[in-house]
């Protein structure tokens, strides 16, 4: 018996395409940006696919959401360790 419903990944690329007419709305440096969320949603394209979550929306936007997360901890942690090597400089 086959599949009744298409892998994630098929419908993640058919969400992102369906975006389409927005991307062409924006410049390029927002068009720039839009990408690189879609592709933060294609790096978590396992999980998601793994939340099976009935609008698949919801998995393309928590897994931006989640990268997005990741990126502000990594510059948190950043910003925290330069604070710390400047006070030890003091």
């Amino acid at each position: 018996m086959g599949r009744t419903i298409p892998s994630f990944r098929l419908a993640l690329e058919a969400e992102i395409s369906s975006w389409g007419s927005f991307r062409k709305s924006l410049n390029p440096g927002a068009r720039r940006i839009l990408d690189k969320l879609f592709n933060e949603a294609r790096t978590y394209c396992s999980a998601s696919s793994n939340a099976a979550r009935p609008v698949r929306f919801e998995g393309m936007l928590m897994a931006i959401i989640f990268a997005q997360a990741r990126r502000v901890e990594d510059i948190a942690r950043g910003i925290e360790e330069t604070r710390l090597e400047l006070d030890d400089v003091r």
